[in-house]
């Protein structure tokens, strides 16, 4: 029997158990046969990455100082960082370079069937057997096995799709563009050095609509759900983490930082409940309260946003470009991750 199984490995998922696996027997089971593969998610992280891994050129292609948002109309609002502001991130680099040193036990193209609870284990049920566990750690992302299997479901799945050409950009500011006539979220254009990343989320949102947007052609496809609105994450003997809890940013999608800070939690929680011999419910819900101070004001401010925007005219959206350009708004110490405190000022 393991102390604790990991189901994904992903940032999230890696994090913890590298947090854990000094003091306790740990395995991690992913469904995919190579860490980091297929990638099918952008990779524009902020330098709050700095504060859980050194920044390493070999997975960032390129840096970012500021954005430049697009209203239907045709206005532009200009966001300006002094120095960089986000790094554009390979994200099965990334992945790849998380796991190195990794001493967990690691079992690959394993893939979560089911999962049983009994009084003293976990019984995690996959395609290559079955693993018992004292405790289990979810963080096989936005489709989790294990979330389905406890109920925990998001408010929310938006699709979100990405569109790869091989043409280099080096420009130092990302785009995006709001128009409600075309989706309920928005488009972008993230510059990666040696390529030009193009995109799209929002409910329902079809690659045609990306090829129509941006008049694409020849590229690259990659698409993955975007869980917004996060489910109950704790219960006996479980834990949830990153996509697999929607620790995301409702405004964006980006899961990175959220996932590695709630995974710091996990991990934190898991070795106490270890200290204490205490697997139950009631225990492990420290974790959700200490997660949700963390990082949940942000995401209950953007899930207020998101229905706001989504009753939202183009007329309206236009009127709000024009009043932050009137005012001459300062961003400059906007943090992308934990806009709330500044937000609520504003």
């Amino acid at each position: 029997m393991y102390d604790l199984v990991v189901a994904g490995a992903g940032p999230a998922g890696i994090y913890a158990a590298k947090l854990c696996e000094s003091k306790l027997k740990v395995l991690v089971i992913e469904e995919h046969e190579e860490i980091g593969m297929p990638m099918h998610c952008s990779g524009l992280v902020s330098k709050n990455l700095d504060r859980f891994v050194k920044a390493d050129i070999k997975f960032i292609d390129h840096r970012v100082s500021g954005a430049v948002l697009h209203s239907a109309g045709g206005r532009k609002l200009k966001l300006k960082k002094h120095g960089t502001a986000a790094y554009v991130i390979n994200r099965a680099d990334f992945d790849r370079h998380m796991a190195k040193g990794l001493a967990s036990e690691l079992k690959l193209k394993t893939r979560v069937e089911s999962v049983s609870f009994e009084k003293d284990r976990v019984l995690v049920e996959t395609d290559k057997g079955m693993f018992e566990a004292k405790l289990l750690l979810a963080a096989d992302g936005s489709n989790s096995a294990v979330g389905r299997a406890l109920g925990a479901k998001p408010k929310e799945i938006l699709n979100g799709l990405i569109g790869i050409v091989k043409k280099p950009d080096k420009s130092k500011n990302v785009e995006m563009w709001f128009n409600r006539n075309k989706t309920d979220g928005f488009f972008w254009k993230i510059p990666r050095g040696t390529s030009t990343e193009y995109g799209m989320m929002g409910s329902g949102a079809k690659f045609i609509q990306l090829e129509n947007f941006f008049g694409l052609d020849d590229y690259e496809k990659m698409s993955h759900p975007i869980p917004l609105g996060p489910p109950k994450t704790f219960f006996s003997r479980c834990l949830l983490v990153g996509d697999a809890a929607a620790q995301v940013k409702p405004w964006s999608g980006g899961g990175v930082i959220y996932g590695l800070t709630c995974a710091e939690i996990a991990a934190k929680t898991i070795l106490n409940a270890f200290r204490k011999n205490d697997f139950s419910e009631e225990f492990l819900r420290s974790y959700e309260d200490e997660w949700r101070k963390k990082i949940g004001k942000n995401i209950a401010m953007g899930m207020l946003f998101r229905e706001f925007y989504k009753k939202m005219s183009n007329e309206q959206i236009e009127r709000i470009f024009q009043m932050l350009k009137k005012r001459k708004t300062d961003f400059s110490f906007l943090d992308m991750d934990f806009p709330a405190e500044y937000l609520t000022k504003f």
